[in-house]
């Protein structure tokens, strides 16, 4: 495929594949690469399209905000239709719009801090996990561990009680096999779905998964809808504008939605908070004895996380440097120019987040850790949006904040995660950013 007429200059790529071996091999050093030699703005070929990948503040705030309106959800995440239905991440138009008014309440920040008991609640295994690491001096696999623990705070967050211990066992089980094979199915060029053993291993995660979350709904149902946790609160919203509320099949759309933003999401930035805190342990120990000094021997509440200032810079600065939804696509659905550059209809634009939140320009020393500059209001408008913006920002940003900060807190209050060497170096950006091998940590508690 030739260049569009009018597109800043780019690598050459191979003739048919593009830069798919490239992006393989190393996407994010070939990204790196790539912007420094052309620009904030720059194409790319995977396979035959063509996609204009957008790593400067104007450029991303013209595609997700003024612009947004020519654009749609990009093909990956079109691709994850056939697990997660049309709930908010991949519903377009009237629904998308309809299903953001209808959820937006149980999404205030007022309404998700008094869940703030349910999620320390939930931190309970992982603490006790590593009471047990620091006795024996056995490693625990940190982001084994931070999936395992916001799964657990998602689903009370969700469903409150509802969810059965042994419910909860089928969803650890079938949830991260279903979420592997949705991420292969959004890398793949082709849009194959063969009968393979795999696909079928994926429709019976699915189905079980299935079966839980719409036995739930139909007792939460003939129950009256009672509940403070979300699923509660959906039941009971009502459109104003005369929609009435969610349909079952909605609300299990919704449902697998959030298990999926609010569960594996949360774990990376968790994984990679305490990664970078064992390899700055300066900044490891103020965080530590911030969260001493405020919560004491308190179980923290959601109004805690407002008085840990250093914590909260930390967790920012994790974010700015490991977004876990590193890329947002979106596909043109009009003639439309960014950047001044003129997108025909259908064409594919990438807002690279990760580039985008390591620009040396508005970041200085923009590979360094250094929670220090949001103590300093060091922020460049647009240029950290590691929840998107616009309209379609996220809309469990404060959740994911809330449940970081508690469960963050509450495990460097008692312990100390130490990664010998620095864990792995390099990342892997798949659908969500994550390290490039395990990250091992010896526990230490403190006194």
């Amino acid at each position: 495929m030739t260049q569009s007429s009018g597109w800043p200059d780019g690598p050459r790529g191979h003739p048919l594949l593009g830069h798919l071996s490239e992006l393989r091999r190393d996407a994010l050093g070939f990204l790196r690469h790539t912007r420094a030699a052309y620009g904030d703005v720059f194409p790319i070929r995977f396979g035959p399209r063509e996609v204009l990948a957008v790593a400067e503040p104007g450029a991303a705030r013209e595609v997700l905000v003024t612009k947004a309106a020519s654009f749609r959800k990009g093909r990956g995440i079109q691709k994850m239709e056939p697990f997660l239905g049309t709930g908010l991440l991949t519903s377009e138009g009237e629904v998308w719009r309809r299903h953001r008014r209808l959820m937006q309440p149980a999404f205030h920040r007022s309404a998700l801090e008094s869940m703030a008991e349910d999620i320390v609640r939930a931190t309970d295994p992982l603490l006790e996990r590593l009471n047990e690491a620091a006795r024996s001096g056995e490693p625990v696999s940190v982001a084994s561990e931070m999936l395992h623990v916001t799964l657990r705070a998602v689903a009370a967050v969700l469903f409150g009680t509802a969810l059965a211990e042994e419910d909860l066992r089928v969803v650890e089980r079938e949830l991260p096999p279903l979420l592997e094979s949705t991420t292969n199915r959004v890398r793949s060029v082709v849009d194959w779905d063969l009968p393979t053993p795999a696909r079928f291993r994926e429709k019976a995660a699915e189905r079980a998964l299935d079966g839980i979350v719409n036995r739930i709904i139909r007792e939460r149902r003939a129950a009256g809808g009672e509940g403070r946790d979300l699923l509660g609160m959906l039941l009971a919203a009502r459109d104003e504008e005369g929609g009435g509320g969610l349909t079952d099949a909605e609300l299990r759309d919704e449902v697998m939605t959030l298990f999926l933003a609010g569960h594996e999401t949360t774990a990376t930035l968790l994984t990679f908070l305490f990664l970078s805190l064992s390899r700055h342990p300066e900044a490891r120990e103020r965080a530590q004895a911030e969260v001493r000094e405020v919560l004491g021997d308190r179980t923290p509440t959601a109004a805690d996380t407002r008085h840990l200032p250093y914590l909260n810079a930390c967790i920012q600065e994790t974010l700015r440097l490991y977004p876990p939804a590193w890329l947002v696509p979106r596909q043109a659905t009009q003639p439309v120019t960014v950047a001044g550059v003129p997108l025909a209809e259908g064409t594919n634009v990438s807002v690279n987040i990760f580039l985008l939140q390591r620009n040396a320009r508005y970041w200085p020393q923009p590979d360094a850790f250094q929670p220090e500059r949001w103590l300093r209001g060091e922020r460049t408008p647009d240029a950290f949006m590691p929840f998107g913006a616009g309209a379609r920002m996220c809309i469990g940003n404060h959740l994911a904040l809330l449940e970081a900060a508690l469960i963050a807190a509450l495990v460097l209050r008692e312990y100390t995660l130490d990664v010998p060497g620095g864990g792995p170096a390099s990342l892997v950006a798949g659908v969500t950013l994550k390290p490039d091998g395990p990250v091992l940590a010896e526990v230490r508690a403190l006194s």
